[in-house]
């Protein structure tokens, strides 16, 4: 596995990627006339402009096996004064799961929030009936701290849930 930093190059790849995770992951949390319909040309949309135009302290990463993008993450650096860096995605295709490529990419972002945000934690929003990620969160100490809503794309709500580190050393290899 090979994890790097994401170009604009890399936009139709994630969309794919993210399209897919989401139409695994999040199939009868959100409808099935949104999750087949036009996600990836929406998701395409939404990474042109994320790679394009990077916020501040935006990081993208893209975890690769033998040339097929396997996963990727994207953080947002200093986004809240009390819990440090929000991780936005972490995506792994489902042919790949189990496999350490999640925690890869979310112990590089944690390597990076140590070097170059020091002192700082990171959290994450995960959806309550989401099981498979929040055991994922749960064992490499994510601690729940936070319960809200999310608006879906395509209208209604489900309760979301808020994980966070505040050591961040615990999420490195070791």
């Amino acid at each position: 596995m090979k994890i790097r930093d994401a170009t604009p190059d890399d936009a139709g790849r994630i969309a794919e990627l993210h399209a897919a995770s989401w139409r695994t992951a999040y199939r009868g949390m959100l409808s099935d006339t949104y999750l087949n319909g036009d996600l990836v040309g929406e998701r395409t949309i939404l990474w042109i402009e994320r790679l394009t135009n990077p916020e501040p302290k935006q990081r993208v990463l893209v975890a690769e096996v033998d040339q097929t993008m396997a996963g990727f993450a994207c953080a947002y650096g200093s986004n809240d004064p009390q819990l440090g860096t929000l991780l936005d995605n972490l995506h792994v295709i489902q042919e790949f799961q189990g496999q350490g490529i999640g925690a890869g990419l979310l112990s590089e972002i944690a390597s990076w929030c140590i070097k170059e945000l020091p002192g700082e934690g990171l959290f994450l929003w995960v959806l309550e009936t989401n099981l498979r990620a929040r055991g994922f969160y749960e064992r490499r100490g994510g601690a729940l701290i936070a319960k809200d809503t999310w608006f879906r794309p395509d209208g209604g709500a489900i309760p979301s849930l808020c994980y966070a580190w505040k050591n961040l050393e615990r999420l490195l290899p070791g």
